[in-house]
């Protein structure tokens, strides 16, 4: 502890004016290993020959082995190495400052020693001797994880808020020329009254007519739907038809049902009586559910949704045919951005969004056992509950 190049500034006399701070540098290198150990960010520097020289308790908890200190060690003998997914063998980012000199800085996702996955923003800094050359590099590990799923989210609810501005705008347009069209339809009705033709000519027109008419219709009750989607979960509460909901996103998803041969069976409460809740809300727990049913069956299979009263509450079950929730991530599926689909085709948010939705309406969701394979989720929602707050 004794360094002749650190010296203690000489004693100030009592009552000196305006005299600075007596700093002790001795009892600050006495305290500087605490100091360090107190980081919440791993710290560890390893020398030229690559052993480490020092490390801190976040460094070993994070990255070391529990058999023993890192310290005296080959880095990569004594440490489970941050950098061992990212490099070529016998190569990593601290050993390339030490061939460059200059510091660098990466963010990785590394398994840690409990088999979880964490995010780390590092930065690799290197110690000059006096000849200029690289004696020691300092490694600074800081775990992001948290920052980067808070921004991942934030930018996942601004791409949904996008999403919503853009369906609820392009049912407006739809809408506008689909009343025309309407217009139109009746107008020609009309005209074929006042037209003299044969019975079975004015039959045949007014058949057309009808079913113009209601295709028309029917894509008006689609960009409802989407409008409906795309309402603020903060909107007004009131009173929802559960029912309805699920049949319109049945309706919404069946293009997509028939394009991979599902079959989807709707049984409903005819006597369900409505429910209190913000209905964007109720209607995204119904559009997350079952699409994550009929993704899981991409070869085909049977998608069933019941609703039932439950003394003052209702009860909705989706139930599909596909493979099912492995037992060994079923507590994880509610997990923010935990998913199992491919890169690209999830950002694990879906359940996680539907869990707080159901909570916020004082209801509780579930994934029930079912032996027979394929997997059933339970959503039971009060009646009169705090209404998605």
């Amino acid at each position: 502890m004794n360094d002749p190049r650190i010296r203690s500034a000489p004693a100030i006399p009592a009552g000196a004016p305006d005299q600075p701070a007596r700093i002790d540098f001795a009892a600050i290198r006495e305290i500087l290993p605490d100091l360090i150990d107190s980081l919440d960010d791993a710290v560890v520097v390893v020398d030229r020959s690559r052993h480490v020289v020092a490390t801190n308790r976040r460094f070993v908890d994070a990255f070391g082995h529990a058999s023993a200190h890192p310290a005296g060690r080959v880095c990569d003998d004594a440490l489970h190495c941050p950098e061992a997914d990212h490099s070529a063998p016998g190569t990593c980012v601290a050993c390339s400052v030490m061939v460059s000199g200059e510091p660098q800085r990466r963010v990785r996702d590394v398994v840690g020693p409990d088999g979880t996955r964490r995010r780390w923003e590092a930065n690799f800094s290197p110690i000059l001797d006096s000849t200029g050359a690289v004696s020691h590099v300092v490694e600074i590990w800081r775990d992001i994880t948290e920052r980067s799923q808070l921004q991942a989210q934030l930018s996942h609810s601004e791409r949904l808020a996008a999403t919503g501005i853009l369906a609820a705008g392009a049912a407006h347009e739809l809408n506008n020329p689909l009343a025309s069209i309407l217009a139109g339809l009746e107008s020609l009705g009309l005209l074929i009254g006042r037209t003299a033709m044969d019975a079975e000519a004015r039959s045949e027109a007014t058949e057309v007519l009808e079913l113009l008419e209601g295709e028309v219709n029917r894509c008006r009750g689609t960009t409802d739907k989407l409008m409906l989607l795309a309402q603020p979960i903060s909107g007004t509460a009131g009173w929802v038809d559960l029912n309805r909901a699920v049949s319109d996103t049945l309706s919404l998803l069946q293009f997509k049902m028939r394009s991979q041969g599902i079959e989807a069976t709707a049984d409903l409460a005819p006597d369900l009586p409505p429910l209190w809740g913000r209905e964007s809300g109720i209607r995204g727990v119904c559009m997350n559910l079952m699409i994550n049913a009929v993704q899981a069956m991409p070869e085909g299979g049977v998608l069933t949704v019941s609703t039932r009263r439950s003394g003052r509450g209702a009860v909705l079950r989706i139930f599909d045919t596909g493979p099912g929730v492995a037992p060994e991530i079923e507590q994880r599926i509610w997990d923010p951005f935990f998913t199992t689909k491919p890169v690209g085709q999830g950002t694990g948010l879906g359940l996680a969004v539907t869990h707080g939705v159901v909570t916020r309406h004082g209801g509780t969701i579930h994934l029930e056992p079912n032996p027979a394979g394929g997997a059933c989720f339970v959503v039971d929602l009060p009646l009169a509950g705090p209404g998605g707050i």
